[in-house]
C-alpha cells in the first residue's frame, strides 16, 4: 500500500483492515515526512476560525467535483498526484478534504435510518409524468424557423412565435407500492393471538393433570435409587473378589485399608447420593498407619464385606485414635479469591501515556480514570502522575521520565507496581487503617514487599539502568541501580525469600537483585538530606516546567502519542524537541529516536536521543541488530558504523588505549555532524575537567582543526587520552 494523502486519511479515520492499519503505522513511523503530515492534518482540523474554500469564482482552488471523485476513489491515477499537490498547498483545502472524509466515513459506516413518513412521501411523489412537462406543438414555429423566414422580424414577434406553446396537465392517480401500504390490524394481531392461545392451552393441560409432574419426580427418584443399589452391589463384589486374591500378589493401599478395617465402607470410583428416604450415615475412616502392611495385618476377619457394609450402616463406628507421634492431618484451607484492588489515575494535568497492545501505540490516559491490571504507563518529563490505590489508602506519585506497570495480587501483597525505570514516591493517607499499607515492588525478575508502618510514612524508590560496561556487552540480572529512601516514618522491606528489614526515617537502602552478589552487601545508609527529585517545591521550580503547558497542548486524547512525539522532534522550540526525544526514548521507540538523532535541528533533542539509545542498547541481545538496521536507513554506511560504535560508549579502559583514542580523534574530522558530536562527547567525558574549545556544529573545518590538533598533541604526550600511571 502506497503512502498517499488518501491512504493517510483512511488510516486516521480507521477504515483500513487491521493488517493494512499495522503496515501504515509502520510506514508512518519510518517516514518523518508522513509523521509531520499526520500532525498537520490533525492540527488544521482542530484550528479555529479557519476559512472555508471558495466553490466558485476566480479564487476557487480546485473543482469540487474533482475532489468528490478523489474522495470516492474514482479519480484517474494520473490526476491523483496533481490533486494532492493542490490540497497540500492550502490549509483550508486540506482541512476541508480531511473533514469531508471523516464525515463520509461516519455516514457510510452506519446504515442511514429513513423515517416511515418520509419514505411514504417520497414514493407517493413518483416519477414526473410526461404530461406534466412543457411541450411545444408540432405546428407551432420555433424561434429558429421564425428567424430564417423573416430576418427582419422584430424581437417582439419572435418572442410571440416562440411562446406559442401549450401546457397540458393530465392528472394521473399516484399509488403507493403494495409493500409500502400499511397492512390491516388483523394481519398483525391474528398470528400473535394464535401463538398466545397455544401457550395458554399447554399451561392449562399441565395444571389440570398434576400426575404428569408427579410422574416425572417419581421417575427421578427410582432412577437414583436403582443407580445406588447397582453401585453398592458392584462394590461388594469387588471387595469379595479382592479378598479371595492370592497373598503373593502386591496389594494397593486402598485394598490393604479395606482388609484391615472390614467395618469401613467399600471404596468405589463414584459416591452416589443416597435416596431421600434413607438418612445419611457418617462413616469414620481410620487413618492409615505409616508402618508397612504385613500379611497378618491384612487378613480379613469373619464375615463378608457385604455384612460389614450392613453393620456399618446399622451402627456408626468410633474413629480410631491416631498413633502417638504421628501428625494429625489438617483440613485443607478454603481457597479465598483475592479481590482486585482498584487503582485510579487522579492527576488533573500532565502527559501520562498508556500502551495499547492491540493497536501497538501509546495513548493519553484520560483524567480521573481507573487503571487496569497489567497496564504499562509512561510519565513524560516534566510531569508527574498521581495514582490512588484502594480508594486512597495508598498514594503513589510517578515522577517524570518514569515507566511503571500496574500488577495485580501476588503472594506478597494484593497490589503493586512493576518499576521499569524512573522514580516513585509512596505514602499512606488513612490514619484509621488497621493494618499498614502494603505494596508489591517488582524490578526485573525480583519482587519485594514494602509496608508503610505508619500513616506518616513517606518512601521514595529510584530505579535507573546502568550504562554499558564495554562494547556489545549485555547486562545481566544486575542491570539497574536502585535505592529505597524513607523520607518520613518507618517502613518494612521484605524479600521473596522471607528476609525482612525495617528501615528508619532518613535512611536509604540499596536495592539489588535478590540472588546477586550485591544483595548480600546491601546495608541501610542514613542520608542528611533527601534527593532533590523527592521535593515537591523543587520539582515545580525545574526549568522545564515552564514548557509543560505548551508541550501538553500538542497531544490529543485520541491521537497516537508516539506519532505526536515523532512529529515534534523537528519543532523549532529546542525544549519541545528535547522533551519529545526524551519521550521517545522512554517508550522504547528506537526507530523514531534514531530519526531524532539524525534530523533534530536542536542539540537538546539530539543529546536526549544519544543518551536514550546508549542506555537502551545493552538491555537485550536483539537491540544491537535492530539499531544497526535503523542507522543504515538514516546514515551512509561508513557513518552508520561509526555511530553504532559511538552509541555503545567508551570506558576509562578505552581511554587508556592509544588506538581507541586516535579513533575518537579521527571521528572529529568526520563530515557528519552527528558523528562529530558523539566523538567529542566521549572525549570530553574521558578528559574531564579539561576544555578543548571544540564545536561539532561548526561548519568550517579549519576552525575545528586547531582543537583537534591539541587533542592529538595530548595523545602523543601521554600515550592516550588518559595517561597510564
Amino acid at each position: 500500500m502506497r503512502l498517499t494523502l488518501r491512504t493517510l486519511l483512511a488510516y486516521l479515520d480507521d477504515v483500513l483492515e487491521p493488517s493494512q492499519t499495522k503496515l501504515m503505522g509502520q510506514k508512518i513511523q519510518e517516514s518523518p515526512v508522513a509523521g509531520v503530515l499526520v500532525s498537520r492534518i490533525r492540527e488544521v482540523m482542530r484550528r479555529r476560525r479557519l476559512l472555508s474554500p471558495d466553490v466558485s469564482g476566480s479564487h476557487v482552488g480546485i473543482d469540487p467535483n474533482i475532489v468528490a471523485q478523489y474522495l470516492d476513489n474514482t479519480l484517474p491515477p494520473e490526476q491523483v498526484a496533481d490533486v494532492e499537490r493542490v490540497l497540500l498547498s492550502s490549509d483550508e483545502l486540506l482541512a476541508e478534504v480531511a473533514a469531508c472524509h471523516q464525515v463520509l466515513t461516519l455516514v457510510l459506516g452506519e446504515p442511514c435510518e429513513v423515517s416511515e413518513s418520509s419514505r411514504e412521501r417520497l414514493y407517493a411523489l413518483g416519477p414526473v409524468a410526461p404530461s406534466d412537462q412543457l411541450h411545444v406543438e408540432d405546428a407551432a414555429p420555433t424561434l429558429a424557423s421564425v428567424n430564417e423566414a423573416a430576418p427582419a422580424t422584430t424581437s417582439v414577434q419572435a418572442a410571440e412565435a416562440s411562446a406559442q406553446v401549450t401546457v397540458l396537465r393530465v392528472e394521473t392517480p399516484t399509488e403507493l407500492p403494495e409493500y409500502l401500504r400499511p397492512h390491516p390490524w388483523s394481519q398483525r394481531v391474528v398470528p400473535t393471538a394464535i401463538i398466545a392461545l397455544l401457550v395458554l392451552v399447554c399451561v392449562g393441560l399441565l395444571i389440570s393433570d398434576p400426575s404428569f409432574l408427579t410422574g416425572v419426580s417419581k421417575a427421578k427418584h427410582e432412577l437414583a435409587k436403582s443407580s445406588r443399589d447397582s453401585n453398592s452391589e458392584n462394590g461388594s463384589m469387588n471387595a469379595a473378589d479382592l479378598a479371595n486374591e492370592p497373598a503373593t500378589q502386591p496389594e494397593t493401599d486402598a485394598v490393604a485399608t479395606a482388609k484391615a478395617n472390614p467395618n469401613s465402607a467399600p471404596i468405589t470410583r463414584l459416591d452416589p447420593a443416597p435416596p431421600p428416604d434413607e438418612p445419611d450415615t457418617p462413616v469414620a475412616v481410620t487413618p492409615k498407619s505409616s508402618k508397612p502392611a504385613s500379611a497378618t495385618d491384612t487378613t480379613p476377619k469373619a464375615g463378608s464385606p457385604a455384612d460389614a457394609l450392613a453393620a456399618a450402616k446399622a451402627k456408626p463406628t468410633i474413629p480410631a485414635a491416631p498413633e502417638p507421634g504421628l501428625p494429625v492431618p489438617s483440613e485443607p484451607k478454603p481457597v479465598v479469591a483475592t479481590p482486585v484492588v482498584p487503582v485510579e489515575y487522579t492527576s488533573t494535568e500532565g502527559v501520562v501515556l498508556r500502551f495499547d497492545a492491540a493497536k501497538g501505540h501509546w495513548f493519553l490516559v484520560p483524567r480521573q480514570s481507573e487503571l487496569k491490571v497489567g497496564e504499562l504507563l509512561a510519565s513524560l518529563e516534566p510531569y508527574e502522575a498521581n495514582l490512588s490505590f484502594d480508594q486512597g489508602s495508598l498514594r503513589a506519585t510517578i515522577i517524570g521520565d518514569s515507566m511503571v506497570r500496574v500488577i495485580g495480587a501476588t503472594d506478597m501483597a494484593p497490589t503493586g507496581l512493576d518499576l521499569r525505570r524512573g522514580r516513585v514516591i509512596l505514602q499512606g493517607s488513612r490514619k484509621e487503617a488497621q493494618q499498614p499499607a502494603a505494596l508489591a515492588i517488582v524490578v526485573g525478575q525480583d519482587i519485594w514487599k514494602l509496608e508503610l508502618l505508619s500513616s506518616e510514612t513517606v518512601c521514595a524508590i529510584e530505579i535507573m539502568p546502568r550504562e554499558p560496561s564495554r562494547f556489545e556487552k549485555l547486562h545481566d540480572a544486575n542491570w539497574y541501580v536502585g535505592t529505597l529512601y524513607v523520607l518520613a516514618g518507618s517502613a518494612k522491606w521484605t524479600s521473596a525469600l522471607g528476609k525482612s528489614l525495617e528501615v528508619a526515617d532518613r535512611t536509604g537502602f540499596p536495592i539489588a537483585p535478590e540472588r546477586g552478589v550485591a544483595a548480600a552487601k546491601t546495608v541501610p545508609i542514613s542520608f542528611p538530606s533527601p534527593p532533590d527529585w523527592s521535593d515537591t517545591q523543587k520539582r515545580k521550580l525545574a526549568p522545564l516546567r515552564r514548557y509543560a503547558g505548551l508541550f501538553e497542548k500538542k497531544f490529543g486524547l485520541d491521537d497516537q502519542a508516539d506519532q505526536t512525539l515523532q512529529a515534534l522532534i523537528t519543532d523549532d522550540n529546542a525544549n519541545i524537541s528535547g522533551l519529545a526525544a526524551r519521550g521517545l526514548t522512554l517508550t522504547d521507540s528506537y526507530a523514531a529516536t534514531v530519526q531524532a538523532l539524525s534530523l533534530c535541528k536542536n542539540e537538546e533533542g539530539r543529546f536526549a536521543a544519544r543518551d536514550g539509545l546508549h542506555l537502551w542498547l545493552p538491555m537485550a541481545a536483539e537491540h544491537g541488530p535492530l539499531l544497526q538496521k535503523e542507522l543504515e536507513t538514516n546514515f551512509p554506511p561508513a557513518d552508520a558504523e561509526a555511530v553504532y560504535r559511538l552509541l555503545w560508549g567508551f570506558t576509562r579502559e578505552d581511554g587508556r588505549d592509544k588506538v581507541s583514542s586516535l579513533q575518537l580523534v579521527g571521528w572529529l574530522r568526520s563530515q557528519n555532524q552527528t558523528v562529530r558530536e558523539l566523538a567529542y562527547h566521549w572525549i570530553a567525558e574521558l578528559t574531564k575537567p579539561r576544555k578543548w574549545d571544540y564545536r561539532a556544529t561548526e561548519s568550517n573545518p579549519g576552525r575545528r582543526e586547531s582543537a583537534v590538533r591539541r587533542i592529538e598533541t595530548l595523545i602523543e604526550k601521554d600515550g592516550a587520552l588518559i595517561k597510564n600511571e
